[in-house]
């Protein structure tokens, strides 16, 4: 299984509506091909780094979400510059042990 996580240093006030867009725009990536499961983490307290992470059957299926149509409306949607402190940190891992 390919792991992709995208960490986000939000601005204080803003994890609302971060998680908020999220919401709105997560449902399209339910029916590609591949997909297999979508987590949204945030963090505990007073922390400011939220995560947005994808599990997919393979790199090559979460490669394909990247250039489908879907993708691109998913992240349509301007968010104010200031929500974010920084770019965003793509992360991307292979599965080597799954305990459930």
């Amino acid at each position: 299984m390919f792991v992709a996580a995208n960490r986000f240093t939000v601005a204080d006030g803003y994890g609302d509506e971060l998680v908020e867009r999220f919401t709105e725009s997560s449902e399209d990536i339910t029916e590609q091909p591949g997909f297999v499961r979508f987590d949204f983490l945030t963090p505990p307290g007073d922390g400011n780094t939220y995560i947005a992470q994808t599990y997919w059957e393979s790199e090559d299926d979460f490669e394909a979400w990247t250039e489908s149509e879907q993708f691109a409306n998913a992240h349509g949607g301007d968010a104010p510059t200031e929500m974010f402190e920084g770019h965003p940190t793509l992360e991307t891992y292979e599965t080597a042990i799954t305990h459930e």
